[in-house]
């Protein structure tokens, strides 16, 4: 049986690649069989969802929402990483989309803009060094801010550019891919870490030798020794749930662009398009908030977390939202994003090494407030 961990790795190592083959597979399957993706339409349009779900529920399972209680510990933080989120990133993807000729390819691209962050950004902010704890509680929001927000701005770019949209199916679509998702991953995380948890420490004398966590017990607080083994027993599912969430998302992605392989045959020059606004867009919002986290004071760590939070988005949730609620043909700029997201987010990953001088460390801020605080 090969190593889940080992394996799980090498995935994230080379995503983009096989992104990339999956896009190419898609393509030459899809284009190959176009005749039967137009005749079965319904079955496929079911599959990609099916997909779409299974890539979303293992993020959920990971999602620390209890962490939404340490969002008063950095308010100024959360509030410019909820402005960045909600007003930022959706005016951006409003300005670009109407670079677009086609009105549905113009809509998806939109939405693919204006979902939640995905699972991945709280990767890339760790492998930053940036504040995980203010990545969380902005992911937690931006998830949960996205079944207001969405709708509020899906009717606004209808207002604006005279496209109808059927609310009614996008609130559904949010309801499949966000809302059910969302209490059966924090469910299933319940019963496979919290729940453990605590039958661990009942039975502790069992596990001794065993657990390191149950060290020296006598010499630790019962919250000391909980935090302890829920760490452990989250970083013991987590190869499981990111391998699961990288294998259905490129399967999504293969699905999504055998879905429309014919038009991306006969419009190549449409898929060049889509990439290359969005990585102007993401370009422009990561220059955005670099800029403004510089002039606002804020600590590396918590630009870091900011950037790639508002940055990164789940491209699955827009392939759902557009294939429930839009069409077809909307959710193609869903199946380009992760081609177009994972190298600028690792390219700013590199970059950031060269402008943490620009900003004030974690430390440096916290005594100039100590400084602050004693005049």
């Amino acid at each position: 049986m090969p190593d889940v961990k080992r394996l799980s790795k090498h995935m994230k190592d080379f995503l983009l690649l096989y992104s990339i083959i999956a896009l190419i597979i898609g393509l030459v399957v899809g284009y190959a069989y176009r005749g039967f993706f137009r005749t079965h339409q319904e079955l496929v349009k079911d599959t990609i969802l099916l997909f779409a779900i299974l890539t979303i529920y293992p993020s959920m399972i990971q999602l620390r929402t209890e962490k939404l209680r340490d969002a008063a510990k950095n308010l100024r933080g959360v509030l410019l990483g909820v402005s960045m989120v909600f007003i930022a990133a959706p005016l951006l993807a409003m300005l670009f989309s109407k670079l677009f000729a086609e009105k549905q390819i113009a809509l998806g691209f939109f939405v693919a803009n204006i979902v939640p962050a995905s699972s991945a950004s709280l990767g890339y902010v760790l492998l930053a060094e940036g504040n995980i704890e203010l990545a969380t509680v902005l992911a937690v929001l931006s998830l949960l801010g996205a079944f207001g927000a969405i709708p509020l701005y899906m009717h606004l770019y209808a207002s604006m550019t005279s496209v109808k949209i059927p609310l009614g199916k996008v609130i559904a679509s949010l309801t499949y891919t966000l809302l059910i998702p969302l209490v059966a991953g924090q469910l299933t995380r319940y019963a496979i870490v919290y729940r453990r948890a605590g039958k661990i420490i009942e039975n502790h004398g069992a596990y001794r030798g065993k657990i390191k966590c149950l060290e020296a017990i006598e010499d630790k607080s019962l919250e000391e020794i909980k935090a302890c083994i829920t760490r452990m027993l989250e970083q013991s599912i987590k190869p499981h749930l990111s391998l699961s969430t990288m294998i259905t998302m490129l399967i999504l992605i293969a699905l999504l662009v055998a879905n429309k392989a014919g038009m991306l045959v006969s419009k190549p020059l449409l898929a060049a398009e889509i990439i290359a606004l969005q990585t102007a867009m993401l370009a422009a919002l990561l220059g955005s908030v670099t800029l403004l986290d510089k002039l606002l004071g804020i600590c590396y760590e918590d630009h870091a977390a900011i950037a790639f939070i508002s940055a990164t988005k789940n491209a699955s949730v827009a392939a759902a939202i557009a294939l429930m609620a839009l069409g077809p043909a909307a959710a193609v700029p869903a199946a380009l994003v992760p081609v177009v997201q994972a190298p600028v987010a690792i390219a700013y990953l590199q970059a950031l090494p060269r402008l943490r001088g620009i900003f004030v460390t974690k430390t440096a801020e916290a005594t100039i407030t100590v400084k602050i605080g004693r005049r």
